[in-house]
């Protein structure tokens, strides 16, 4: 092997170039593995355009492997069976894939990116992932023993998670999964964010948070915990062998899934236990649309507690709009309900479809909150039914009073801005009686946003629905940024706000929408007095309103 000097930090492959180089821009090596493997610690490789007939593994810590430039490099795994990902990272930390296209890995267990073992600081972003089957033959059998995905981790240490994971803004589509998911977090992983990723087409689930499997042979850390699933959409993730959901937490613990949108899957999202004896605590749903999806928008519990799975415990469905769901006529509406305790459904709009379901409810759900929800039919309120526990009951009057729910909750039209299972547009109109129907007591997480990244409450009171009517955005509109910055951000005693453009009264929010201090100071704000957290700041430039996210100390 040749010696090389590594004083820089980046390095290039190019299909042109040669592994007898430099790997210099302007000598750049051939393959991408030959690259890796010289790379010194903290080192860039730079991948042209082009397309790389290999398969890769990562082979040591503080690696950045990326795009050099818009036009994405393609790694093609055709006829590749070396390995059965196309990428592996290995018991590795300091990771980052970026701006890579992966296709064309056709075997069983076939994967495009596997993370493995333990590490932290793994960051998988901009990438392009398709075309993964379990087989080259389309109508090939499926059953438990066959499986490909498109992303997938396994945490497998019994000691040590996998820790502070990334997967950003990926698109993942047309691979043929089997019995397996698009993305997937799997076994003793404990602090991740799947956020901003596009899955599509794909025969099985789109995104799986997983616990209990034996992925960790330690039972107590066998599960992927302390998650964010957020801005992801999900469609057309289905399977004719089962029902696939476009998110599906099973095992999960303390996951918090917001601002997704998730349409003509199975499922729109489900929240399950497959493992007897087993939980998945935690779960908390939010600020999510839900459409067209061909069983219900939210499947919730344990399928067959207790002898044939485990339960879910201490999960919340909340301000999520739920519209048009059970396309497939399967008599579960927008809820199925299976076995789960101590949950909450609240402040969502649940608009059905014209077979005007609401919900099938299997079991009895002990610690069941269900209120200040708003829910329509078309049909008129006379029209709604639901299945609970084994009773029918006909009419929304009919469905409080049997179930013992919902006693603060309204029929009535949402009047969303567009309410279609093709185009929707999930804005509250101004007569909107969904308008501070929500819990008057419900306090929002100074993180959380609506949907549409506005304020989650305005008003003193909380709407219901995945929108807040009237909210203000929630950050600049890109041809300002240049013009406007706030530093330092994160901050303990001041910020100072350096805008080209003169700035009249500022007002800074908490979470609840709550106002805390206002004024006319120019540049710098003391904001000392405020309890550590996130605020929003709000201000004029140029006759216009604009908010901007600051965290305090």
């Amino acid at each position: 092997m040749s010696n090389f000097c590594f004083a820089q930090t980046n390095y290039y492959v190019a299909i042109t170039g040669n592994n007898a180089n430099s790997g210099s821009l302007s000598s750049p090596w051939k393959t991408i593995q030959y690259g890796l493997n010289q790379l010194p610690a903290n080192g860039i490789l730079n991948v042209f355009p082009g397309t790389y007939s290999e398969k890769i593994t990562i082979p040591n810590n503080n690696i950045t492997l990326k795009n050099y430039s818009a036009l994405l490099p393609v790694i093609d795994a055709g006829g590749i069976t070396a390995q059965n990902a196309i990428l592996a990272v290995n018991n590795k930390s300091n990771v980052t894939i970026e701006g890579i296209e992966l296709q064309n890995n056709i075997q069983n267990d076939a994967q495009g990116i596997l993370i493995e073992g333990s590490g932290t600081n793994i960051t998988v972003k901009n990438c392009k992932i398709h075309d993964i089957h379990f087989s080259a033959n389309p109508n090939a059998a499926v059953n438990e023993t066959v499986n490909a995905q498109g992303i997938i981790v396994f945490g497998t240490n019994a000691t040590t998670a996998i820790t502070n994971l990334k997967i950003q803004n990926n698109e993942l589509y047309n691979c043929r999964l089997g019995y397996s998911e698009g993305i997937a977090v799997n076994g003793n992983v404990n602090g991740f964010e799947v956020t901003g990723n596009n899955v599509h087409n794909l025969t099985n689930i789109g995104i799986d948070i997983i616990g209990h499997e034996g992925t960790c042979p330690n039972p107590a850390n066998d599960q992927a915990r302390n998650g964010l699933v957020k801005n992801n959409t999900a469609h057309h993730c289905i399977a004719a062998y089962s029902t696939s959901g476009g998110i599906y937490i099973d095992g999960g613990k303390n996951i918090t899934v917001e601002n997704n949108t998730s349409y003509h899957n199975g499922y729109g999202i489900e929240v399950g236990c497959e493992k007897i004896g087993q939980t998945t605590d935690g779960i908390i749903i939010r600020n999510n649309v839900f459409y067209d999806n061909e069983i219900c928008a939210l499947a919730m519990g344990g399928f067959a507690y207790p002898s044939g799975s485990g339960k879910v415990i201490n999960s919340s469905f909340r301000n999520n709009t739920c519209l048009m769901n059970d396309y497939s006529g399967s008599g579960n509406g927008e809820l199925y309900l299976s076995y789960s305790e101590n949950s909450t459904i609240e402040n969502n709009i649940f608009y059905t479809s014209t077979r005007n379901i609401l919900a099938y409810a299997e079991l009895t759900q002990p610690g069941l909150k269900f209120n200040y929800n708003n829910f329509f039919c078309q049909a008129g309120a006379a029209s709604l039914t639901t299945d609970w526990n084994g009773n029918e009951y006909a009419g929304y009057t009919a469905i409080v009073t049997g179930t013992a729910t919902n006693t603060n909750s309204i029929f009535a039209n949402p009047q969303l801005t567009t309410a279609s299972g093709t185009n929707p547009d999930f804005h509250l109109l101004t007569s909107s009686p969904a308008k501070n129907a929500g819990n008057p007591a419900y306090v929002p997480a100074n993180t959380e946003t609506d949907y549409y990244n506005q304020l989650r409450v305005e008003g003193g009171r909380i709407d219901c629905g995945a929108d807040e009517f009237g909210s203000v955005n929630l950050g600049i509109d890109e041809m300002e940024i240049s013009k406007f910055s706030i530093y330092p951000n994160p901050a303990t005693n001041f910020i100072t706000i350096d805008s080209e453009i003169p700035i009249g009264k500022y007002q800074i929010f908490n979470g609840s929408g709550q106002k805390l201090m206002e004024g006319s100071e120019r540049n710098k704000i003391n904001i000392s007095e405020l309890s550590a957290g996130l605020y929003f700041i709000k201000f004029q430039i140029e006759n216009k309103s604009y908010v901007s996210k600051i965290i305090k100390r």
